[in-house]
């Protein structure tokens, strides 16, 4: 039981402390990435990323939602960042919020998501 709770202490804690860097953190984006989302409202900025997603790319969305991410309900802007600071790509150092024992393991010339399936993070064959 304490194991039990310590895991979900663990999660919960992983989870604020990458939503506070996410807000404090500024992610530089590229005209590329941008022009690849349509414009949106201020009223449209406000809804969350997988709302629309879920009917525009339902297969990530899906993948996402099932994957250990979306089972911890780690949100699309604690990776991706906000409507203001979007990256279709996200860096290493994204993932290092949460993940620095990990990024240790892996190798230094290598993104993540070329050793892992982005969004399902299950491990390429």
């Amino acid at each position: 039981m304490v194991e039990k709770n310590r895991g979900v202490f663990y999660t919960g804690f992983c989870l604020v402390v990458a939503a506070a860097m996410c807000l404090s953190v500024s992610v530089v984006v590229g005209d590329t990435e941008k022009s690849m989302h349509p414009e949106l409202s201020e009223q449209e900025m406000l809804i969350a990323c997988a709302d629309c997603h879920r009917e525009a790319t339902p297969e990530v969305e899906k993948e996402w939602y099932e994957s250990v991410h979306g089972i911890a309900m780690v949100k699309c802007y604690q990776c991706h960042g906000t409507f203001e600071t979007f990256a279709l790509t996200p860096t290493k150092e994204n993932c290092a919020i949460c993940h620095t024992n990990m990024l240790d393991k892996c190798p230094q010339d290598k993104n993540c998501w070329e050793c892992h399936v982005p969004h399902s993070f299950k491990a390429k064959k």
